[in-house]
């Protein structure tokens, strides 16, 4: 159980409201997520900014953005980070394999050199230690534009972690088949 409310468009003030009426007319799920962030009536807007920034405008190729997240939702145990970007995950062309590996993937067959350079980097940058060697290895497989989107991306999604593990906001029910097994 949440351990915050979850504002409706008709309780959100400041610009969360403006945000949510947008959603809704627009015909855009309004997650659970999105519901506790608009109790803070002018961080809605933003914090959607810069997701679907990375999410939807980077340069980062999507299936290198997904695998990062899932690693970010495995390594911190968001489970609804994992359950909303595994459908994304699929959509741009991560494996089932892929997705049932991130957790020993180290060990899995499944990842090429590139992808096995972005997960050691994300692992790192999680636990706040890149060193030279992890970062060499990251920026001889990646532009270093995109090294710098990977690093938003760990920053914004372990920021949305944060927020989803320390207000323990609820899975919507039609993720919840996505949870990890």
């Amino acid at each position: 159980m949440a351990r915050v409310s979850y504002a409706t468009t008709s309780q959100a003030t400041g610009d969360a409201h403006d945000v949510l009426v947008q959603m809704d007319q627009r015909g855009r799920e309004v997650l659970n997520l999105h519901r506790a962030i608009a109790r803070s009536p002018n961080s809605l807007r933003n914090f959607l900014r810069l997701g679907n920034s990375l999410l939807l405008y980077g340069r980062l190729a999507p299936n290198l953005r997904e695998i990062a997240i899932l690693c970010i939702a495995r390594i911190t145990g968001a489970d609804y980070e994992w359950a909303h970007h595994v459908p994304i995950a699929k959509q741009a062309g991560v494996t089932e394999a892929q997705i049932e590996g991130i957790a020993d993937w180290r060990n899995a067959a499944v990842y090429n050199a590139t992808e096995r350079a972005v997960l050691d980097y994300v692992e790192a940058a999680i636990n706040r230690d890149v060193s030279d060697k992890v970062f060499d290895a990251v920026r001889s497989q990646l532009s270093e534009e995109d090294v710098i989107e990977l690093t938003l991306v760990c920053g914004f999604w372990g920021m949305v972690a944060c927020i989803l593990l320390a207000l323990k906001i609820d899975l919507e029910p039609a993720s919840q088949k996505y949870l990890p097994g």
